[in-house]
């Protein structure tokens, strides 16, 4: 017999899975209980047997972006970056604006609210973590992460010139570098 509390958190995750379809494909504005319920092929009050309500599948949504963002783009770009500060700092800021390229609309979400006590060790984690052993302590993170998000986020809505953004993130790595000489 199959546990229910598993059988419940599967369940969940597909229609985490589902309402993440519907955020991207739809954008922010669409997202809704009826929206995902549709998507998913179920009545909404079938929805809410798993979420209490849309802030509760934004909240799950936000959970699975920063984790998506550790695990599958930060993770990997810290653990193969080689050479110097600088190389490093590219890997890890071409990372970041690869999750947001790939996930623009969850992205986004990720970013719309104000953090928790929980979302700062969702951030901790994914980004700024990686960050501290290349600049000066969580303060000097914590900015250029704050960097990194506010190119990226003007990125996303169109602000720069196409022709101009592999010169503009070029700067963005080579300020953070600067945050911080060399030890």
């Amino acid at each position: 017999m199959t546990d229910p509390r598993v059988e419940h958190q599967t369940r969940r995750n597909e229609l985490v899975d589902v309402a993440l379809t519907v955020l991207e494909r739809d954008g922010f504005a669409s997202l809704s209980v009826g929206a995902v319920a549709r998507q998913a092929g179920i009545k909404p009050p079938s929805l809410y047997k798993q979420f209490t309500s849309k802030a509760d599948i934004e909240a799950a949504l936000i959970t699975l972006g920063f984790a998506r963002l550790a695990d599958e783009y930060i993770g990997p770009a810290a653990s193969a970056a080689e050479g110097s500060r600088l190389d490093h700092i590219t890997a890890l800021v071409s990372a970041y604006r690869a999750f947001g390229l790939a996930n623009p609309q969850l992205y986004l979400l990720m970013h719309s609210k104000p953090f928790t006590g929980t979302d700062s060790e969702r951030i901790d984690r994914a980004a700024v973590s990686r960050l501290r052993a290349f600049v000066a302590g969580p303060v000097g993170a914590m900015s250029a992460w704050a960097y990194a998000h506010g190119v990226l986020s003007l990125e996303l809505v169109g602000a720069f010139p196409p022709e101009l953004l592999d010169d503009i993130w070029a700067r963005v790595s080579q300020t953070i570098a600067e945050f911080a000489p060399d030890e």
